[in-house]
């Protein structure tokens, strides 16, 4: 399949996979004549491609099923209609981590502001200076044992706000098998 090219007046080319997984190539309207340089966005972007075909992809929500904590259940249990349902999983998703972020929290001894959950495009999740954790809807798709993985990387993040060592051994304290579920974290595409 060709990728879609589009150009626009921006400064850099990029390369990316839209929601239906087909590659778009944005490239500077100035550079429209610079074959060589569409060529190595075209190539950049085939690798792009490559990898994200290797990924996992999972679908979240069907006319009439919905995948809740890795498992597919029938909306007609979940919801009423399937316009309510992204309401209802979101307060799902909040009850089922706030005790969970409590506890973390707690042994950590250092307090959240507040946790806010809404669907976004490409973050799963988000901890602010100001002690505010941000999670993705789509995380309650995820078997529970990833969204306790992300949970507990939150918490960690109220007392250490980088991914450094310190981090990471914090993180492993409380979650000791972490790189593997942060690999097969990675490995998902959720649509």
């Amino acid at each position: 399949m060709q990728p879609e090219i589009i150009y626009k007046p921006i400064r850099h080319g990029y390369a990316r996979i839209n929601k239906e997984g087909v590659l778009q190539i944005t490239i500077p309207s100035r550079l429209r004549g610079d074959q060589k340089f569409i060529d190595m966005l075209v190539e950049k972007g085939q690798k792009l491609l490559k990898r994200y075909q290797a990924r996992t992809h999972i679908d979240t929500v069907t006319h009439d099923e919905v995948l809740l904590f890795g498992e597919k259940i029938p909306v007609s249990e979940i919801a009423p209609s399937i316009k309510k349902l992204p309401a209802i999983l979101k307060q799902t998703l909040f009850d089922y981590v706030t005790p969970m972020l409590d506890e973390y929290s707690k042994k950590l001894g250092i307090d959240y502001r507040g946790l806010k959950i809404r669907k976004t495009k490409s973050k799963r999740w988000s901890c602010t200076y100001n002690q505010h954790i941000y999670l993705n809807l789509d995380l309650i798709h995820l078997p529970t044992k990833l969204i306790k993985y992300v949970i507990i990387h939150e918490a960690c993040h109220l007392k250490v706000k980088n991914h450094s060592t310190k981090f990471r051994d914090l993180v492993e304290s409380y979650c000791p098998n972490y790189k593997l579920l942060r690999k097969e974290l990675r490995n998902l595409v959720i649509k």
